[in-house]
């Protein structure tokens, strides 16, 4: 098993010394939950994922320690969606995701790269982790011109030209279902059947014929719990995404589209571009993670 203690440190040389080796550990934290794969020559031998506190670089050894095989200075490559990336740094859109920079540390005796992110200035906005995937779809699909939406805590829809981010708008959508599911007490998000799927769209509409009456479809909600059965949840949803697609629409409108998800949002946004009429490129989100760290060691040991 990998050994590291939890104490990562400023920059240091042997992050560069260890870069060239075969082995080494590609992790990813996005959604609350950190993902790490064994790689040796650019194919994944192993994979564990456990989900993170704010405890992240403790979470990254715990994580790496269920690798087996795994030498004790194998360096790592990490990925990180939240905003404690800051100190990684990032640069201001229209750029290149591979010129985003890199903090150099260690987590023990690991060598260890935390990938940056991007910026930009109007509107306000910060992307660190869905740059990842975004870098993998295009190192999958190289000269691919569009918008990929990145479902997560935090969705970002990316416009993608001659294989740079030109801009991007983010929502928290996730993040306001999942305080406002508390508030009404909701469960969790349900397997989505023709009546969840009718009853999301459904309240797409109400909201997108009306953006600025969202809150008064709230409380409607609200007053109405338990007058549907079991859709509560997908009628939030339904309210939630209308909002968000309608603000999106200069982004996924006449655009060729990419979805990056993990469940259960792929389908939910899935369904909800789906009513648009909008012709989708779907993706696994774990894939997309995977390559775009393979993308990046690539580029660094070349």
């Amino acid at each position: 098993m990998c050994a590291a203690s939890a104490d990562p440190s400023s920059a240091s040389p042997a992050g560069h010394s260890a870069i060239k080796s075969a082995n080494w550990i590609a992790a990813d934290h996005a959604d609350g939950r950190i993902t790490a794969w064994l790689m040796h020559e650019g194919e994944a031998r192993q994979q564990v994922s456990a989900g993170s506190s704010v405890e992240l670089m403790a979470d990254v050894t715990a994580v790496i320690s269920q690798l087996h095989d795994c030498a004790a200075d194998t360096p790592i490559l990490l990925s990180d969606d939240s905003l404690r990336g800051g100190d990684t740094g990032t640069i201001t859109v229209p750029a290149k995701i591979a010129e985003r920079p890199m903090g150099d540390a260690t987590l023990g005796g690991h060598p260890l790269r935390v990938l940056g992110g991007l910026s930009q200035a109007t509107p306000p906005a910060v992307m660190r982790g869905a740059c990842n995937r975004i870098a993998g779809f295009l190192s999958l699909n190289p000269d691919w011109d569009g918008v990929i939406c990145v479902a997560g805590a935090t969705t970002h829809w990316a416009l993608i030209s001659a294989n740079e981010v030109v801009s991007f708008q983010s929502f928290m959508t996730s993040q306001l279902w999942q305080g406002l599911a508390a508030s009404l007490n909701l469960g969790d998000t349900p397997a989505y059947d023709r009546t969840q799927r009718a009853e999301l769209t459904a309240s797409m509409d109400t909201v997108q014929s009306k953006p600025e009456a969202l809150a008064a479809r709230l409380a409607e909600l609200q007053a109405t719990q338990g007058a549907h059965g079991n859709t509560d949840a997908a009628r939030l949803w339904g309210l939630l995404l209308g909002a968000e697609l309608s603000a999106a629409r200069p982004y996924w409108l006449g655009q060729n589209i990419a979805l990056i998800a993990p469940p259960p949002l792929d389908t939910l946004y899935q369904a909800a571009l789906d009513h648009q009429g909008v012709p989708v490129t779907q993706t696994d989100a774990d894939r997309m993670a995977l390559a775009g760290l393979v993308s990046a060691w690539r580029a660094m040991t070349s």
